[in-house]
């Protein structure tokens, strides 16, 4: 899938998905892939944080231990990320700020 991004001031929204393992965990290879990207979009944008959204997939201890190296690694940027666990929670957030309602939407969607 493609990646979707949405910004908010300084901060950028990434979702991602695989949409063949939907409710399971992220391809750790594709998931190394997307953080290389990942990491490119950092550098040249130095937002003050990115939040990564994966609407329909869960992660494993794999995957956390990739992210947690791109959070590592970029220390300086407020990096957190969310799986289809724990989508519902910023869902609730955004909407309580009513901010980014293109982002929610998204969200909804990518998830039926």
């Amino acid at each position: 899938m493609e990646p979707v991004y949405f910004q908010d001031g300084n901060y950028i929204y990434e979702c991602k998905s695989s949409p063949e393992q939907q409710g399971g965990p992220l391809n750790d290879r594709s998931l190394k892939i997307w953080t290389e990207d990942v990491k490119k979009l950092l550098d040249e944008q130095q937002p003050t944080a990115f939040r990564y959204i994966f609407p329909v997939n869960r992660l494993d201890n794999s995957n956390r231990i990739v992210l947690e190296k791109l959070k590592k690694d970029y220390s300086h940027v407020d990096i957190q990320y969310y799986d289809c666990d724990s989508v519902d929670n910023l869902i609730k957030a955004l909407e309580k700020v009513k901010s980014l309602p293109g982002l929610v939407e998204y969200i909804k969607q990518a998830r039926k």
